[in-house]
Protein backbone atom coordinates (compact mmCIF):
# COMPACT_ATOMS: atom_id res chain seq x y z
CA UNK A 1 0.00 0.00 0.00
CA UNK A 2 1.94 3.32 -0.66
CA UNK A 3 2.15 5.84 1.42
CA UNK A 4 -0.10 8.88 0.46
CA UNK A 5 1.72 11.80 0.27
CA UNK A 6 0.25 14.94 2.56
CA UNK A 7 -1.44 17.85 0.37
CA UNK A 8 0.57 20.76 0.46
CA UNK A 9 -0.67 24.02 1.26
CA UNK A 10 -0.27 27.01 -1.59
CA UNK A 11 1.17 29.76 0.64
CA UNK A 12 3.48 28.30 3.30
CA UNK A 13 3.30 30.64 6.71
CA UNK A 14 5.92 28.24 8.37
CA UNK A 15 9.28 29.44 5.90
CA UNK A 16 7.23 33.20 4.97
CA UNK A 17 10.07 36.12 5.05
CA UNK A 18 9.11 38.38 7.96
CA UNK A 19 10.62 41.34 5.84
CA UNK A 20 9.85 45.07 7.21
CA UNK A 21 8.17 47.83 5.75
CA UNK A 22 10.45 50.75 4.35
CA UNK A 23 9.06 53.94 3.50
CA UNK A 24 11.44 56.54 1.69
CA UNK A 25 10.34 59.84 0.95
CA UNK A 26 12.01 61.88 -2.25
CA UNK A 27 12.10 65.25 -2.51
CA UNK A 28 14.77 66.23 -5.57
CA UNK A 29 12.17 65.82 -8.26
CA UNK A 30 9.99 68.70 -6.44
CA UNK A 31 6.85 67.47 -5.48
CA UNK A 32 7.00 64.40 -2.83
CA UNK A 33 7.74 60.45 -3.85
CA UNK A 34 7.16 57.98 -1.38
CA UNK A 35 8.37 54.39 -1.66
CA UNK A 36 7.22 51.38 -0.08
CA UNK A 37 8.85 48.41 0.22
CA UNK A 38 8.71 44.99 1.60
CA UNK A 39 11.56 42.62 0.63
CA UNK A 40 14.81 40.80 2.46
CA UNK A 41 16.53 42.44 -0.22
CA UNK A 42 19.72 44.96 1.53
CA UNK A 43 18.30 48.24 0.34
CA UNK A 44 21.22 50.32 0.14
CA UNK A 45 21.23 51.08 -3.32
CA UNK A 46 17.46 51.13 -3.05
CA UNK A 47 17.76 55.78 -3.24
CA UNK A 48 20.35 55.15 -6.32
CA UNK A 49 17.70 52.69 -8.33
CA UNK A 50 14.84 55.05 -7.63
CA UNK A 51 17.08 58.68 -8.52
CA UNK A 52 18.12 57.18 -11.40
CA UNK A 53 15.24 55.64 -12.85
CA UNK A 54 13.46 58.89 -12.44
CA UNK A 55 16.23 60.90 -13.83
CA UNK A 56 16.20 58.85 -17.17
CA UNK A 57 12.26 59.46 -17.44
CA UNK A 58 12.27 62.98 -16.39
CA UNK A 59 10.47 63.82 -19.18
CA UNK A 60 6.92 62.49 -17.92
CA UNK A 61 7.77 63.64 -14.70
CA UNK A 62 7.66 67.17 -16.23
CA UNK A 63 5.33 66.87 -18.58
CA UNK A 64 1.49 67.93 -18.16
CA UNK A 65 -0.18 65.02 -18.54
CA UNK A 66 -1.44 62.70 -15.80
CA UNK A 67 -1.83 59.94 -17.21
CA UNK A 68 2.09 60.02 -17.98
CA UNK A 69 2.65 59.68 -13.81
CA UNK A 70 0.36 57.04 -13.80
CA UNK A 71 3.01 55.48 -16.10
CA UNK A 72 5.61 56.30 -14.65
CA UNK A 73 4.25 54.95 -11.39
CA UNK A 74 3.57 51.64 -12.39
CA UNK A 75 7.05 51.57 -14.54
CA UNK A 76 8.99 52.32 -11.11
CA UNK A 77 7.07 49.37 -9.46
CA UNK A 78 8.05 46.95 -12.08
CA UNK A 79 11.26 48.21 -11.95
CA UNK A 80 11.57 47.88 -8.06
CA UNK A 81 10.32 44.37 -8.28
CA UNK A 82 12.71 43.55 -11.20
CA UNK A 83 15.91 44.93 -9.01
CA UNK A 84 15.05 43.23 -5.44
CA UNK A 85 14.50 39.71 -5.84
CA UNK A 86 13.27 39.12 -2.41
CA UNK A 87 10.18 42.01 -2.58
CA UNK A 88 6.93 40.64 -1.19
CA UNK A 89 5.14 44.24 -1.51
CA UNK A 90 5.84 47.35 -3.54
CA UNK A 91 3.72 50.82 -3.24
CA UNK A 92 4.60 54.25 -4.76
CA UNK A 93 2.48 56.90 -3.69
CA UNK A 94 2.86 60.05 -5.70
CA UNK A 95 1.65 63.59 -4.24
CA UNK A 96 1.18 65.95 -7.21
CA UNK A 97 -0.57 69.29 -7.42
CA UNK A 98 -3.51 68.51 -5.89
CA UNK A 99 -3.75 64.36 -7.16
CA UNK A 100 -2.10 61.47 -5.48
CA UNK A 101 -1.32 58.71 -7.87
CA UNK A 102 -0.80 55.36 -6.00
CA UNK A 103 0.63 52.15 -7.77
CA UNK A 104 0.77 48.54 -5.84
CA UNK A 105 2.55 45.33 -6.20
CA UNK A 106 2.41 42.08 -4.14
CA UNK A 107 1.35 42.14 -0.81
CA UNK A 108 0.21 45.54 -0.98
CA UNK A 109 -2.42 44.45 -3.42
CA UNK A 110 -3.29 40.91 -1.71
CA UNK A 111 -2.91 41.84 1.52
CA UNK A 112 -5.75 44.68 3.45
CA UNK A 113 -3.28 44.66 6.57
CA UNK A 114 -0.02 45.72 4.28
CA UNK A 115 -2.00 48.35 2.82
CA UNK A 116 -3.61 49.70 5.78
CA UNK A 117 -0.43 49.97 7.65
CA UNK A 118 1.30 51.61 4.40
CA UNK A 119 -1.49 54.27 4.10
CA UNK A 120 -1.29 54.89 8.13
CA UNK A 121 2.25 55.22 8.21
CA UNK A 122 2.12 57.58 5.19
CA UNK A 123 -0.37 59.71 6.53
CA UNK A 124 1.19 59.74 9.83
CA UNK A 125 4.54 60.69 8.44
CA UNK A 126 2.87 63.53 5.91
CA UNK A 127 1.85 64.86 9.47
CA UNK A 128 5.13 65.43 10.98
Amino acid sequence: MAEQSKPQAFTRLTEKAYSPLVIRKYTKFGFPIFVGIITDDNLDTLDIVVVLFLLERTDLWKSDSLQDKRDLAGMLSEELTKRFQSTEGVAVTFYIDKAVISSLFGDFMNHAQCKYEYYTLLHMSTNI
